[in-house]
């Protein structure tokens, strides 16, 4: 039986979990705060299966990903 979900889609979902494992998270403030760069994800991404620029979210080092108040970049 084959997975269900398409390529695209386990893609987004290998690089928003490297850009999460990469991240820091500040208890005060509940917030998430991306610590790399879209040439960093590109880099640390190189490898078998390529991957496209388009690909990459949008996110820029030192922006919130995810807050208490939901108005970080992925939860929009």
């Amino acid at each position: 039986m084959r997975h269900k979900r398409s390529a695209e889609s386990i893609l987004r979902r290998q690089i928003r979990g490297l850009i999460f494992q990469h991240s820091f998270q500040d208890p005060l403030r509940a917030e998430t705060v991306c610590k790399l760069s879209p040439e960093d994800i590109l880099a640390k991404l190189a490898g078998p299966i390529p991957v496209q620029v388009s690909d990459v979210p949008d996110v820029m080092k030192g922006e919130v990903l995810v807050d208490s108040r939901g108005q970080g970049s992925f939860q929009r």
